[in-house]
């Protein structure tokens, strides 16, 4: 216990010296230089203050050029919290945000996620649709109480309900925090409950088993929740299959190695039709466009769009016999964007087979990692003891995430979930670790060259584009 509570300490930006040496036992003080302490540790005073912010400034200033040079896109993913266990003064707990056609979709919620959002300038409150939860632990859930009750605030009286999936249990929490606080201001809710998530705990697991579920507590609509939750059954292969209200995206989900049940979610954006080239049907049109109008056709120009909805093998036939087939002068189908938001996990591998080996973007958890010094000491410490502990606990290393990145081929991978060691500031001493961080996390299987930063490790309030493959290599 000593020993992890050094490292810790010594990850933090300072060191521990021995004060007294009696026989065995050992005092130790901890010295953490001035600069390097967190504003909380640092004091409220205004002159120790000042000089926190001006000690992160240059860190600040070369945070915004790498999210300046990833550019946007008109999907993108916000991190409101990448902390893992307990919230700090420089991270808060798991919560990303998926931005996309004018909705946001939740990704886990942590607590203090409606603070989060309320300091974001990208993520607007009457923007959120749906959440959805990965597993049952508090840094996941603890925020949705608080998170219902913020869209519950100025919302409009025919905004439609707030849709939220996850396990089985989250209906129970939502109902007991809201009703036993009573809590009137949520916003109106309706609970999805994805069935049978096995538990599928890491080698070497020695906690306990998740509670069955078991307790009940009716639905009140005096504290939001609407009638119309569903229970989404898996299919043969173990999958489930959501279709959020009101958007064209297809989310699905499957288990976790994890220390209680656990979803990961991939967000499926439809396929595009492709691109009609005008130029090589616009004189077969105008030379049909009469006997068109004498078949009562009123608009022939339509024409277009029933080639652009035709298989490549497919043909329209124009009333002087000419065919043109789609193949001809459609350019193939688009691709939909994909993204891949694995909850905490030792082993993500379930959520290949719904990849397809397409990955735009695969936001998965590092935890924990041995970074060697200044930060670990690899006389106390070893790559292999780090990776033993950390999946013991149901977590990943970078090393864990970037061989599933490589295997899925993602086109570029966020890390987060950290250890409260790792802080979220931009002091010198926190940015060179998480940069230890990605480099321990490089794509083996060569991302573009075009595609800069293909390994970032989240902070909050940061935000990644997804831009279209073809975009993106223009």
């Amino acid at each position: 216990m000593v020993l992890l509570v050094i490292i810790a300490l010594e990850a933090a930006g300072g060191f521990v010296a021995p004060l007294v040496a009696r026989g065995s036992t050992r005092r130790w003080a901890v010295r953490i230089p001035e600069v390097e302490r967190n504003v909380v540790e640092f004091g409220t005073e205004a002159e120790n203050v000042t000089s926190y912010h001006a000690a992160c400034a240059p860190g600040e200033k070369v945070r915004r050029s790498r999210l300046a040079r990833l550019g946007e896109a008109d999907m993108e993913v916000v991190f409101l919290g990448t902390a893992s266990c307990i919230p700090s003064a420089t991270r808060g707990v798991s919560c990303s945000a998926l931005r996309f056609g004018g909705q946001t979709l939740l990704f886990d919620c942590g607590e203090g996620t409606q603070i989060q959002m309320q300091r974001s300038n990208r993520v607007r409150p009457g923007s959120v649709t749906a959440v959805f939860v990965t597993h049952a632990h508090g840094d996941h859930t603890f925020g949705l109480p608080g998170l219902l009750c913020l869209l519950g605030q100025n919302r409009e009286p025919d905004a439609p309900p707030i849709d939220v999936y996850g396990p089985q249990g989250l209906r129970f929490f939502a109902r007991a925090a809201l009703q036993l606080t009573h809590s009137r201001a949520a916003a109106p809710y309706r609970i999805h409950e994805l069935l049978d998530v096995p538990f599928i705990p890491p080698r070497g697991y020695q906690g306990p088993t998740p509670p069955k579920r078991s307790l009940k507590l009716a639905a009140d609509q005096r504290y939001g929740e609407l009638p119309g939750g569903v229970d989404v059954a898996p299919d043969a292969n173990g999958v489930w299959t959501i279709r959020p209200p009101g958007s064209d995206l297809v989310v699905r989900a499957a288990p976790m190695v994890h220390t209680v049940p656990c979803v990961g979610y991939v967000v499926q954006e439809p396929d595009r039709p492709g691109k009609l080239d005008v130029s090589k049907v616009e004189p077969v049109l105008e030379k049909n466009f009469d006997a068109f109008k004498s078949r009562g056709v009123k608009h022939p120009k339509k024409v277009y769009q029933v080639l652009k909805e035709m298989r490549p093998d497919q043909c329209f036939t124009f009333p002087d016999g000419t065919k043109v087939y789609a193949a001809d002068c459609v350019a193939p189908r688009e691709p939909g964007r994909v993204v891949a938001i694995c909850g905490d996990t030792a082993d993500a591998r379930r959520l290949a087979p719904l990849l397809e080996h397409r990955c735009d973007l695969l936001v998965h958890e590092a935890t924990n990692a041995f970074l060697g010094p200044p930060f670990d000491d690899p006389t106390k410490i070893s790559p292999a003891l780090v990776r033993r502990a950390t999946e013991a606990h149901g977590h990943s290393t970078p090393e864990m995430a970037a061989r599933f990145a490589n295997e899925i081929r993602a086109r570029r991978l966020v890390l987060t979930h950290f250890s409260p060691r790792y802080k979220g500031d931009a002091l010198p001493t926190s940015l060179h670790a998480m940069r230890k961080i990605e480099l321990k996390a490089k794509l083996d299987h060569g991302a573009p060259v075009e595609n800069p930063d293909p390994v970032l490790a989240a902070w909050d309030l940061s935000h990644v584009p997804v831009p279209r493959a073809c975009s993106a290599t223009s």
